[in-house]
């Protein structure tokens, strides 16, 4: 099994989802000196190609978008937004009889200033799943339960390991 990493380019993220499981508890939250990038949000102007009018838009901290397109020409609001990436993991996923390599688990921090969501408008992580099937807009409460969710998953893999393991060893045994 090959694992590769990248980084990936993503689509813009759409409504926040609907979680019911309970948020475990988790790990404390890195220190700003730890997890803050280092320079300041940068300020820049579009104009909105609907009124015509010049608006400002002040990315977030750490925002590796490049707005250069949105800068130069007129754009729709809602286009704009500003994101930070992870580095991705690819595994091959066999969706149609061949393996094939795919995203999995990656996740960016996105703020989409002109949304009219308002939540979507504050800092929210969307986490590729597997390639281009995201869950979107989660809240800190959120990407708890989905990383609670993951978490008891790995132990569940964990566990099926020991078992295969084990099969392997009375399999070549009896042979």
């Amino acid at each position: 099994m090959s694992v590769t990493r990248n980084k990936s380019s993503v689509s813009s993220p759409a409504a926040a989802p609907v979680l019911s499981a309970p948020v475990p508890p988790h790990p404390p939250a890195p220190t700003a000196a730890s997890s803050a990038p280092a320079r300041n949000p940068r300020r820049w102007t579009f104009v909105d190609v609907f009124s015509g009018r010049r608006l400002e838009v002040t990315c977030m901290r750490g925002c590796d978008a490049d707005h250069s397109a949105d800068a130069a020409t007129p754009s729709d609001p809602d286009d704009i937004w500003c994101r930070v990436d992870s580095t991705d993991v690819c595994l091959p996923i066999n969706a149609n009889g061949t393996p094939e390599n795919m995203r999995v688990l990656s996740a960016t921090l996105n703020m989409l200033p002109f949304s009219d969501s308002i939540a979507l408008r504050a800092p929210h992580v969307s986490v590729e799943v597997v390639q281009d099937e995201w869950i979107e807009g989660l809240d800190p409460d959120g990407l708890a339960t989905v990383i609670g969710t993951l978490r008891e998953r790995l132990v569940h893999l964990e566990a099926m390991h020991g078992r295969l393991e084990v099969a392997r060893a009375e399999w070549r045994a009896s042979r």
